[in-house]
């Protein structure tokens, strides 16, 4: 049983909506305590975890995307990351009810597990970062997130350390199939909530579907995932 209360994380490609549907399951559910909390915010904890936190959070989302060092590099970064805001972000808002983060380090698992990185490494790697009570998956295919976001996507989404001759439609839509499968797989191994995204559905429709998968997770006390 986990003993503080649950630690769920919406998970999904690139574009998928997790932040604004975590933002808006948060503020549908905040008469239950449920809190969101974006996995890009430093510690306010600890003043000197935030000092340190700050230029990681730099060099993750504020630095541009070159291929000039390789996924070797951002990978390590990402655990450092993740194991920094699981103790001083996660942890200590935990204590005063759910937590909800728009997607975790099992993303980026999943791409790195198509970039030639074994299960072993992959897991060592991560093996010290807090795992979520909880995994959602939102389940959209690529070619859908492709008419939703295109234009708006960064190289890195569209598979710049994916080895492809161009970076465009293509790419981005080959880059995180192969992402996605891996996430299904993750998703059946680790007994995940797969949230299957019709191209069709619109953004409050899959609000309300959100909420109410959420609003059961942090109300139903079970074991832990």
């Amino acid at each position: 049983m986990s003993a503080t209360a649950p630690f769920v994380v919406l998970e999904g490609p690139d574009g998928s909506g997790k932040t604004p549907l975590a933002a808006r399951a948060a503020a549908d559910l905040a008469h239950l305590g449920v809190q969101h909390i974006n996995r890009r915010q430093v510690s306010t904890h600890s003043g000197y975890a935030a000092t340190l936190m700050e230029p990681l959070a730099r060099m993750l989302w504020h630095s541009g995307d070159a291929p000039d060092l390789s996924d070797n590099f951002w990978a390590h970064l990402q655990a450092s990351w993740f194991t920094a805001h699981g103790e001083q972000v996660i942890a200590p808002a935990l204590s005063a009810g759910p937590v909800l983060v728009d997607g975790w380090y099992l993303k980026l698992a999943s791409r790195l597990s198509g970039q030639g990185w074994s299960a072993t490494e992959i897991d060592h790697l991560f093996s010290r970062v807090r795992r979520p009570d909880h995994t959602i998956l939102l389940d959209v295919e690529p070619a859908v997130l492709w008419e939703r976001k295109a234009g708006q996507l960064r190289p890195a989404e569209l598979g710049m350390h994916g080895d492809y001759a161009a970076l465009g439609r293509a790419s981005f839509v080959d880059y995180q199939q192969r992402g996605l499968d891996r996430l299904r797989e993750m998703a059946a191994a680790g007994n995940w909530h797969v949230l299957d995204v019709p191209a069709g559905e619109d953004l409050n429709t899959t609000s309300r579907r959100v909420t109410t998968l959420i609003r059961d997770l942090t109300t139903t006390s079970g074991e832990r995932l």
